[in-house]
């Protein structure tokens, strides 16, 4: 194992370890508050084998929480983290390498870098398709990027709403007598809600399956307009398999279609991270 892979979120850290073939292996992720032991403690002791040699990593995450990872890499190995930030473009070096992605928001390194990263992996298993990025976390992401035939591809912006837990707790908080259902268990999606519980989480699903539909629809509709090929959806993040069978459902099926497929793709945010790394600084057994 040479390098330590990170995607660091608003509430979890994950990581991966990456051999000097690009192979990834993923370790376990943490909640970054759900324990009284320091974060730096607990990083340092699961890190400690096997000892990497680098470590890159995307982070959203505030200043204190960067530090206190830093810290762990440093007790742990011995080594500093690369912090990769969002860039105006992207264009993968080495063998196996052809994905160029252009970044088209209006100050690009405003973008977040988990979306960033999350995209760089994304072209890179679909070269070629348009695609519509959906990631569920603490925050629901619908990104949009075009395929232009012989040509870098084009990140052209997208959405960001409340995740599902944001919805449930800002609910509870804004209101005298509803139930933050994250901790109700009877609660469920049905056709004609009659209890609060459920028709807290139908809600909720409807406006988080509903956001996705709706940019996938209206990024399909601009790609037909222009006698392109349908876009492909592909879901990210904690919640992603809660939305499959619906969106499926929705979006997939004959001339109606809006979508070539649906598919659930984990941990795009560390695959990017490691397309990057191998991309800019090569294999990790020669950078020892």
């Amino acid at each position: 194992m040479a390098w330590l892979l990170l995607d660091v979120g608003n509430t979890a850290v994950k990581w991966a370890h990456s051999d000097a073939h690009g192979n990834r292996f993923v370790g376990t992720g943490i909640e970054l508050r759900a324990n009284a032991q320091p974060l730096a403690q607990r990083l340092a002791a699961a890190w400690r084998v096997p000892r990497a040699r680098r470590a890159f990593g995307a982070s959203v995450a505030d200043h204190a929480t960067m530090e206190a990872i830093e810290q762990a890499a440093r007790e742990a190995a011995g080594i500093e983290v690369t912090w990769l930030k969002s860039q105006p473009h992207f264009a993968g070096r080495g063998p196996g390498y052809g994905l160029a992605l252009i970044n088209a928001y209006r100050q690009p390194e405003q973008l977040g870098a988990d979306r960033w990263h999350a995209l760089i992996a994304a072209c890179a298993k679909y070269p070629g398709e348009s695609l519509v990025v959906a990631s569920s976390g603490t925050a629901t992401t619908v990104d949009c990027v075009r395929a232009e035939p012989g040509a870098a591809a084009v990140f052209l912006g997208g959405v960001i709403a409340p995740g599902f837990d944001l919805m449930h707790e800002s609910l509870a908080r804004g209101t005298a007598r509803l139930p933050d259902v994250r901790y109700v268990i009877d609660g469920r999606v049905a056709p004609h809600p009659d209890n609060t519980e459920d028709a807290i989480v139908t809600g909720v699903f409807h406006a988080q399956a509903g956001l996705v539909e709706r940019v996938a629809r209206e990024f399909a509709a601009e790609l037909a307009a222009d006698k392109r090929p349908r876009p492909r959806l592909l879901l990210a993040g904690g919640r992603a398999r809660s939305l499959l069978a619906a969106l499926s459902a929705r979006l997939l099926g004959g001339d109606e279609g809006a979508v070539s497929g649906v598919a659930i793709e984990d941990n795009l945010v560390l695959r990017g991270v490691a397309l990057r790394a191998h991309s800019e600084v090569g294999d990790p057994a020669e950078s020892r």
